[in-house]
């Protein structure tokens, strides 16, 4: 699978916060994102990598708690449901910038990651 450093580090957390909020092994996963994001073509620039790693970790755990609410909110009011939802834009924009960032700083190409990936269905139908 081939994608960019930025790419790489927001699955790369996401992964991380499924590791500590499931049950579901996601070890290989996270070992192959951080083989990525350890190489050395990042070396001279591992602590900003960490950063950004700080960043989308808070940012991704936001909105996997979000969208957590909407979820077990099925008996929730529209208007709160709605409110949720936006929250989850504005926080993908934040994410997305996030990203932005991460692509304007290392400005590269797409790295191949070889990962054994499985979409999992969390309730959501």
């Amino acid at each position: 699978m081939k994608m960019p450093l930025s790419e790489i580090i927001d699955r790369y957390t996401i992964t991380k916060i499924k590791s500590e909020r499931t049950d579901e092994d996601v070890a290989d996963e996270l070992r192959a994102y951080k083989y990525e994001i350890n190489g050395p073509d990042y070396a001279e620039k591992y602590s900003l990598i960490v950063s950004f790693i700080d960043r989308l970790y808070e940012m991704n755990a936001q909105l996997w708690d979000t969208e957590a609410d909407i979820r077990k909110g099925v008996d929730m009011p529209l208007e709160e449901i709605g409110r949720s939802a936006l929250k989850v834009r504005d926080l993908n924009s934040q994410r997305n910038a996030i990203k932005a960032e991460i692509v304007e700083t290392f400005s590269e190409g797409f790295k191949e990651i070889k990962i054994n990936y499985q979409k999992i269905d969390y309730g959501r139908n």
